[in-house]
């Protein structure tokens, strides 16, 4: 028969506060192969939740950093009242400067992979959308070419706090504690809600946040002052060339997520804006042959899987022709 306990027995045993029944039932649960996975994906929560050690990073790499500084100084001044070596002998400061690489290589590496161990990402390739759930009964909808993160051990502190890379639908679920949702999109940006649904797009070519229906709250940066600004259901909010943000009223903000329903909504948009999309959204690249081309523009509502449909539509509207050449797609007049 195989032994079954619950988180709470593991954690209980992980605290020395198991019975030696419970003791002996979680040590022979550790053992099938089976429980590796799940074990240590509890034995990660407890030591975050309970860590044994906190160790105070910006004191320790301060007085490693002074250390150097010292030793470096000793150093120095024994090399010049002393002659040159032919050869290179370990001494004591040379023991050291290899101590001291190795624990600024580990600092290191604790820097770098403290985000794959803090969060779990969801991300979508050129084309694909997906839907994600979160653990508060939010819903995601995630555009192609985006990438999502969370606390990979779920929303435990004040603020539900994901990241966002890309373009998304938001619906956000009320909690009982009234705890807040923030959607950073950069260090100088974030969306902060309770209960609403709104679409971010944070793209190289620019931030926007549409708002549904609720309330959200935009907290940003400009030139080292930080700023908020308060939405209503039909503002579409954008960052303009200054930092600010600017707020359009009574927009149509249904239209702004229609891609999760393979839809383009089109309203006297330029051909340039709309190639930057599929570029965007598909992956694919579309030269002009004439210039004058980007700034003609597109009203419409068009219902399309891929990029080349999208492009044919184009096309058509605008009375041109489509040229594959290599990996390069030219639209040109006909």
């Amino acid at each position: 028969m195989k032994t079954i306990i619950s988180k709470y027995t593991l954690f209980e045993y992980l605290a020395g506060r198991a019975n030696p029944l419970e003791r002996q039932q979680v040590e022979d649960w550790i053992i099938e192969k089976e429980n590796s996975e799940i074990f240590h994906q509890w034995l990660m929560e407890y030591e975050t939740k309970c860590p044994q050690f906190i160790p105070d990073q910006d004191v320790a790499i301060e007085y490693l950093l002074r250390r150097l500084e010292t030793d470096m100084s000793i150093e120095q001044q024994r090399l010049a009242d002393e002659p040159p070596r032919a050869l290179f002998v370990p001494n004591r400061n040379s023991r050291f400067w290899l101590i001291a690489a190795s624990v600024t290589l580990l600092v290191s590496c604790g820097w770098w992979f403290r985000e794959a161990i803090q969060y779990k990402s969801y991300q979508t390739a050129y084309g694909q959308t997906t839907n994600v759930y979160l653990e508060d009964g939010s819903k995601v909808a995630l555009n192609s070419n985006s990438k999502l993160k969370m606390p990979r051990l779920g929303f435990d502190h004040d603020v539900r706090e994901v990241i966002l890379e890309g373009e998304a639908e938001f619906s956000v679920s009320h909690t009982i504690d009234n705890k807040r949702f923030v959607v950073k999109t950069s260090d100088q940006f974030q969306v902060e809600v309770l209960g609403t649904t709104f679409s971010v797009f944070a793209r190289p070519r620019g931030t926007k946040v549409a708002l549904k229906c609720g309330s959200v709250r935009i907290d940003y940066s400009q030139n080292n002052e930080r700023k908020e600004v308060m939405m209503e259901p039909g503002d579409l909010a954008f960052l303009d060339q200054s930092g600010a943000v600017q707020l359009a009223k009574k927009q149509d903000t249904k239209t702004f997520a229609a891609w999760t329903e393979q839809r383009y909504v089109f309203n006297a948009t330029a051909v340039k804006d709309i190639l930057a999309m599929i570029e965007e959204n598909f992956g694919q690249k579309v030269v002009l042959s004439d210039s004058n081309i980007a700034n003609r523009t597109i009203t419409g509502n068009f219902k399309t899987k891929n990029a080349d449909e999208l492009l044919k539509t184009i096309s058509e509207v605008l009375d041109m022709k489509i040229e594959q050449n290599g990996n390069t797609t030219l639209l040109m007049n006909n």
